[in-house]
């Protein structure tokens, strides 16, 4: 004996608070669509809708449930691709491939660009003096921007001369405690701070400084 399964239909359709459409079927249940989507799938308010198309509906619901996330995240502030995705994941940890799908279109878009990312985190890393050109790739890199990406992007913003700067102001800083400070534990506090050790030398020797 085959049991008819109940045709499903587009109830009603209206605006979702958080973009795109709000779906609610003949059987209570309720789907969010994108408008995109809506229209791709040539949907329209009283449509029947069969098993195939209902497992379709569900699967694009899914996805607009975390593209709207994304577009939410990305409105507050740039992200990297790595810090996207992760946050995405915590907050949807069973739908891998929609994060995957949803990653691909905001990099398509440019709604995300780790170039873009790279170059305004380097801006406000370089409003900090203690912030050395390692730590702020450090930085970089610990939220998935490669260094072939912040090396360049850096190097436009900075050069020699405003590191032999940052180093000189880093260096009064320290040695306005009035303690005695042997070159090598200063060498050492500069290069914690993510200075290279061969500009931290020239200061160091341009200001008389010796092992005390």
């Amino acid at each position: 004996m085959t049991i008819e399964r109940e045709t499903l239909s587009i109830q009603s359709v209206s605006e979702s608070v958080r973009g795109g459409l709000k779906l609610v079927l003949s059987d209570g249940r309720k789907l969010t669509l994108s408008e995109k989507s809506w229209n791709r799938l040539e949907l329209s308010q009283g449509k029947d809708i069969g098993p195939a198309e209902l497992l379709q509906l569900e699967s694009e619901s899914l996805y607009t449930e975390v593209r709207q996330k994304a577009l939410a995240l990305l409105a507050q502030r740039e992200h990297s691709h790595e810090e996207l995705k992760r946050k995405l994941r915590t907050r949807f940890p069973d739908r891998v491939a929609q994060i995957e799908r949803c990653l691909e279109e905001m990099h398509s878009l440019q709604y995300q660009s780790d170039e873009r990312f790279a170059r305004l985190f380097i801006e406000s890393r370089l409003n900090n003096r203690r912030k050395g050109p390692y730590l702020i790739l450090a930085d970089l890199q610990q939220r998935g921007i490669s260094r072939e990406i912040a090396q360049p992007l850096l190097e436009e913003q900075t050069d020699r001369e405003f590191w032999l700067n940052r180093i000189r102001d880093n260096l009064e800083d320290l040695c306005k405690t009035g303690k005695k400070n042997k070159r090598s534990a200063l060498g050492q506090k500069l290069f914690q701070r993510g200075f290279s050790h061969d500009l931290i030398e020239i200061v160091l020797s341009e200001k008389g400084i010796g092992e005390y």
